[in-house]
């Protein structure tokens, strides 16, 4: 099991706890986000998370897999 799976699985399972509760996908997307944010800035630090956002934001556009770079 990959850690992109693992991953993956939480976000379903956040998700349907989400909507028993009548919580927005968006929002707890959010939430999950600001989230794990927190978590890897405090495993990784500031440069390691703002290298791992940027390289995100930059490729949104789901033009390009880069699966084959991930650790």
């Amino acid at each position: 099991m990959s850690t992109y799976t693992i991953a993956r699985e939480h976000v379903e399972r956040a998700l349907e706890t989400a909507k028993r509760g009548g919580i927005a996908d968006e929002d707890v997307l959010h939430a999950l986000l600001v989230a794990t944010v927190e978590r890897y800035k405090l495993a990784c630090g500031i440069e390691k998370t703002n290298a791992a956002l940027d390289f995100q934001i930059r490729n949104l556009s789901d033009d390009e897999d880069y699966a084959f770079m991930r650790p």
